[in-house]
């Protein structure tokens, strides 16, 4: 049996999204022993809710310290390859010296770092992120929404036609894991008009403000479920009219299974991303967490609340973007370059 090792963090602060994407990549490679290494418990709680072993990594450790700890494990461990997903100011030396220790795979968003490692996926929409100085000509280079790393059933609910009601009645709100900008109460309070409507509220487990929500949800006499700690939202995405969400990875599975969506970036390269979706047809950009008016928000929601034709579009968009097939064609690659051993030195 293969080995892979995972360096990935999660947080209220720093979110949960690239937890959940590594997890997803995780899951999928089942012929794989995994071990996490993850600094920040809220992260470490996750992984292991899937059952996974992590290790915690000193959240004081500097660059070098944490090398040196990952080159301890990676010793001990002896994994086939290490994959990472990180945001952080050090990226780039991060994974130049990841590519010393072992076969590694490097998860991006943003471009411009030296790239060393055997493989590099950015599966973001943005094309000028993904601008590399390459440095290893053996690096297979995974580019573009076609390798987003959503959970292994998208891709069947992908499949399913995906019903477009001339009504509106079931509404999500997905705001991430964390939802560190406080925006799920202030949305709330934009749809308090619309009380005809069953709200779906995903309260994650990295969430602090789950008592607001619920005086917002109850303040306005709203009709609404709770969707808490939910390890899988898309059998919930298939069934709901239109959603709201922020940028993250829950975006790119509305995309995926055609649920038309608003969004609301809660991050500076989220608002990047969903000018980029509005732009192509497949989401209504409604401002990021500094800029956000509850007035824009309801103005833009009753817009297409009443148009079918345009939720129709945006489905249908989204989904010639993204099939939920991410995770086969990443696993894929990373099987054949462990299989082949081309050790990045």
């Amino acid at each position: 049996m293969y080995k892979a090792i995972f360096r990935v963090d999660g947080s209220h602060k720093l979110g949960m999204g690239d937890v959940v994407s590594c997890l997803n990549l995780a899951l999928e490679l089942k012929d794989f022993k995994v071990l996490f290494l993850s600094k920040y418990k809220e992260g470490i709680d996750k992984i292991k809710k899937f059952g996974y072993k992590a290790e915690k990594v000193p959240e004081d450790s500097n660059l070098d310290e944490e090398i040196e700890f990952i080159k301890k494990v990676n010793e001990r461990f002896n994994p086939a390859i290490i994959i990472t997903e990180q945001v952080r100011n050090d990226y780039g030396e991060f994974c130049k010296k990841l590519s010393k220790i072992n076969r590694s795979l490097v998860i991006d968003f943003f471009g411009g770092i030296e790239v060393y490692n055997d493989i590099l996926v950015n599966w973001d929409v943005l094309p000028e992120n993904r601008v590399y100085k390459k440095r290893n000509s053996s690096t297979t280079y995974l580019f573009g929404p076609k390798y987003v790393l959503l959970k292994e059933n998208v891709s069947y609910y992908h499949s399913l036609t995906k019903n477009i009601s001339n009504k509106v009645k079931k509404i999500l709100i997905a705001i991430g894991g964390t939802d560190v900008r406080n925006l799920t109460p202030r949305i709330i309070d934009a749809l308090k008009e619309f009380n005809e409507l069953e709200l779906n509220v995903v309260i994650g487990g990295a969430y602090k403000n789950r008592e607001e929500i619920l005086k917002s949800l109850k303040r306005n006499k709203l009709s609404y479920n709770l969707l808490e700690n939910q390890n899988d939202l898309s059998k919930y995405i298939y069934e709901m009219d239109l959603a709201i969400s922020a940028g993250g990875l829950s975006a790119f599975q509305l995309v995926a299974i055609g649920t038309p969506f608003l969004g609301i970036g809660a991050a500076i390269w989220e608002t990047k991303r969903l000018r980029k979706m509005q732009e192509l047809g497949i989401c209504k950009f409604i401002g990021d967490f500094k800029n956000f008016k509850k007035e824009d928000l309801h103005e833009s929601f009753r817009y297409l609340f009443n148009n079918k034709k345009e939720r129709e579009k945006m489905s249908l968009n989204g989904k010639k973007l993204v099939d939920g097939k991410g995770i086969e064609r990443v696993s894929k690659i990373v099987r054949e370059v462990v299989k082949n051993g081309n050790l990045t030195n």
